[in-house]
């Protein structure tokens, strides 16, 4: 294939609501009013729980018209936990000093929730849609996968291209490629350069799930027309480089040519790091790192070297925990690197910079290197706090206020809303956009204007619309929040995972993910798997200590939550929680050459093998 030449206010509910409101909202807004006990004096919340029934549905807008259109970056980060980032970190503090200090100019998001996983929560970031309207609730798509995200769902790029924007994409995909259809041209990118298995090779792009196979692809479309190449001219150049160096390019080749009002810039700088579980050579180059780096790695070595004798398990553990410490810093110069290239070209003052993690770290350093969420319980592929709640900021010199600056948003937020929020910011009606999109307009919000507009999340279901409470589920079961309170219902047990020593400190074979092994549509329970259901208040009790689901007191909350989550299983508008799976099945023949004569006739990389698609 050829190479690419482009571097270059409060409303009705939607149909959806209304199928549910009728039915369930009053009876939960009338449980959440009467469980909903007086929050800790410590934790400040904007929450208004059970005040509006309907305003989980209604979608608030703020006007767009008074500014001009911003330019808009995401900036996602792979598996970084709520212990990883250094303005929450207990062990590496000092990790993200350029994070730390924009976030102190910005706003904290400090109630930012993702799914458990990486394809789910990339769908519902460019889809705006829970992970459950598609059949991606714990579907982590693979190498040799024959699915991907339905082409009746439009995504964020396709909506910001309709808005006057040029979109770009940097990084990880692994939301579709079997059929270049699904590829990210083809979903409203004018260019991508990345890579589209779960992970790769930080070097040697080895697809981490298909070995002897590379895993990178430029993809871009001129006119109209898609094309693609692999991307073997970038091989051997650590990945979080050529991202760094190649949006930098873009940057400038832009808006020399186009300045920044005819076409605003929409990019989605989705990095590698600080992905680990059986990826190679994660250590970055020193180009990645600052002088101000190497001496804290010096003293983290330091300290481990004074601290005394410790188990050859935690020695190894904090060796390994160096190495994410060094990945963590890559990416802090990317993002320094991309904000002063924003303000070299004088766009800074019209640039909003949204910095998220997709997902829940994984703690197991036996794989890779560990990322951690501690205090938040558990870990990335659960639906405990710290598999779905994760670090965010959001940072916009000429439009977040000086009297917000430095603050923290604690409303609820969740992937859904990146897509709503950001098609509001550039002068679109959200209300205009699919009805079964979930995603709230949060601007407003954000910025202290208005109070939070979610108070529901949505984060699992079962497949089965006739679903009921009692019936046998095995791999599947409920994750719901509504105002202070989570229901987990057929959820495997799991614990914390401290980054300190002599701090409830865990081996990689006691985590969940090991001791039930996970193939996403089915769980193999071994021993020490224990399913178990429970009903936290995460508001005053963020690290899910105190299970209330066999509480007395908590029975009517418990079942109006159940019930409604009858609602919306009966409610979904179409059949992919079935039709995705089916395709998973299809996808790890053993002896299916369809997708390895494509890959070899590529150069042994991963690119698409002419898969039917899902409409």
């Amino acid at each position: 294939m050829e190479r690419n030449p482009v571097l270059g206010h409060d409303q009705e509910p939607s149909s959806y609501s209304k199928k549910w409101l009728i039915a369930g909202a009053t009876m939960i807004a009338l449980s959440v009013v009467a469980y909903n006990k007086q929050s800790s004096n410590s934790v400040k919340t904007d929450l208004k729980i059970g005040t509006n029934g309907n305003n989980q549905h209604e979608k608030s807008m703020s006007s767009s018209s008074s500014r001009s259109t911003p330019n808009i970056f995401l900036f996602t980060c792979d598996d970084m936990g709520w212990n990883d980032i250094g303005y929450n970190s207990g062990d590496l503090s000092r990790a993200t000093p350029y994070m730390k200090a924009l976030a102190q100019k910005g706003i904290t998001l400090s109630h930012y929730y993702t799914q458990p996983s990486c394809t789910p929560s990339r769908v519902t970031m460019m889809t705006g849609k829970f992970a459950y309207r598609n059949g991606f609730q714990n579907h982590e798509l693979l190498h040799n996968d024959y699915t991907g995200v339905p082409l009746s769902n439009k995504m964020m790029p396709e909506h910001m291209k309709e808005l006057g924007y040029a979109t770009l994409g940097f990084g990880k995909w692994n939301i579709g490629h079997c059929n270049s259809r699904y590829l990210p041209s083809a979903r409203g990118f004018d260019h991508f350069l990345g890579y589209l298995c779960p992970g790769h090779g930080y070097t040697d792009h080895n697809c981490g799930t298909a070995s002897g196979y590379r895993d990178m692809i430029e993809d871009w479309s001129v006119d109209g027309v898609h094309k693609w190449s692999n991307g073997a001219d970038y091989l051997g150049t650590y990945d979080t480089l050529i991202y760094k160096e190649e949006t930098q390019k873009a940057l400038r080749r832009h808006f020399s040519e186009y300045g920044g009002e005819s076409a605003p810039m929409f990019m989605w700088l989705a990095h590698h790091g600080i992905h680990g579980e059986y990826d190679s050579d994660p250590i970055p180059p020193s180009e990645l790192l600052s002088k101000e780096n190497k001496k804290y790695l010096k003293v983290l070595r330091k300290r481990l070297d004074q601290s005394g004798k410790h188990s050859d398990d935690y020695t190894k553990f904090f060796k390994m925990r160096m190495i994410t410490a060094s990945v963590l810093m890559s990416l802090d110069n990317s993002l320094k690197n991309l904000v002063e290239t924003i303000e070299d070209v004088g766009q800074l003052s019209n640039s909003i910079i949204f910095v998220n993690s997709d997902n829940g770290a994984d703690p197991d350093y036996t794989q890779g290197h560990p990322g951690n969420n501690f205090p938040l319980r558990s870990e990335k592929f659960s639906y405990y706090e710290g598999g779905v709640r994760v670090p965010a900021f959001v940072y916009g010199p000429g439009h977040i206020p000086i009297k917000s600056e430095g603050s923290t948003y604690h409303g609820m937020m969740h992937h859904v809303d990146l897509l709503t929020t950001f098609y509001s910011l550039g002068g679109g009606d959200y209300g205009d956009l699919d009805s079964d999109v979930d995603g709230m307009d949060q601007w407003a919000a954000i910025k202290g204007d208005t109070s939070s507009p979610r108070t529901e999340l949505v984060l699992n279901l079962p497949r089965s619309k006739t679903w009921k409470m009692g019936e046998q589920l095995t791999s599947e079961g409920i994750a719901l929040r509504i105002g202070n309170y989570k229901l987990l219902h057929n959820h495997v047990n799991d614990s914390w995972f401290s980054s300190e020593p002599g701090k409830n400190f865990h081996t990689g074979d006691e985590m969940m993910a090991a001791k039930c092994q996970y193939d996403f549509y089915t769980i193999s329970t071994t021993s020490g798997c224990v399913f178990d259901s429970y009903l936290f208040n995460v508001l005053d009790d963020p690290s899910e200590k105190t299970n209330l689901w066999y509480d007395s007191d908590y029975t009517d909350l418990k079942a109006s939550m159940i019930a409604h989550a009858e609602h919306l299983a009966a409610a979904q508008l179409n059949d992919y929680g079935k039709i995705i799976p089916e395709y998973y099945e299809r996808g790890h023949g053993e002896d299916d050459s369809t997708y390895t004569d494509a890959f070899q006739a590529h150069g042994d990389y991963v690119v698409p093998f002419d898969c039917d698609v899902i409409h």
